[in-house]
């Protein structure tokens, strides 16, 4: 009799991390459902038979109560525990490249196995590999290699486009008016060294 998939549950507000997410674990040989709608994951899990419940829950920590402000995660990592199922939870962050040591220590208190920061080239493996490593699965490397190649390809080609154009916009002539402009602007610049920063002036 054929052993039956682990299955992985995932909550993404980010759809292109979803997506890529999706395809990163398909590889690994597990089943994968992703709830792209706003829900109550607590009543939905309560659905569920025990048996039936996911391996592991993969969820955007920011993800709210449908109707109220209240995180999600606290309340779905209570009601599992609560169950005495070994379901892990993992919550996920698209919006950082890295997480900070209070958001883990902070992840933990709630009662979630880990967090992880949004998906690239560079760390797909290793993101996968503690997503695998947390229920028990072999890593399947290969895939994934050639996923996080095809990513390294876009990536590139993004950078190479956005430096064509650069050169591009260098190499015009400046006109007599951009040129004093330009030099008002680093005069500024030199003397407070103040940048701007997601819409904040900031001192460097």
């Amino acid at each position: 009799m054929a052993e039956l998939k682990k299955a992985v549950l995932m909550m993404h507000t980010d759809r292109v991390q979803g997506e890529l997410w999706k395809t990163a674990l398909l590889t690994q040989q597990l089943d994968v459902i992703w709830e792209n709608i706003p829900l109550d994951l607590v009543v939905y899990l309560e659905k569920f038979d025990r048996q039936k419940l996911p391996d592991l829950l993969i969820m955007d920590m920011a993800i709210k109560s449908p109707n109220s402000e209240t995180l999600q995660s606290s309340s779905v990592c209570q009601w599992l525990s609560k169950q005495q199922v070994p379901t892990k939870v993992v919550l996920f962050n698209p919006r950082q490249e890295k997480i900070k040591d209070i958001e883990h220590s902070w992840a933990l208190r709630r009662g979630a196995s880990d967090v992880l920061p949004r998906l690239s080239p560079e760390n797909l493996m290793a993101e996968v590999a503690r997503v695998t490593a947390l229920i028990g699965c072999s890593l399947i490397t290969q895939p994934l290699e050639k996923i996080a190649r095809s990513l390294g390809a876009s990536s590139s080609g993004a950078i190479e486009r956005e430096s064509s154009d650069v050169d591009e916009a260098e190499s015009k002539p400046k006109s007599r008016s951009e040129t004093k402009n330009n030099s008002k602007n680093n005069q500024k610049s030199d003397a407070g060294d103040v940048v701007m920063y997601r819409g904040v002036r900031v001192r460097r």
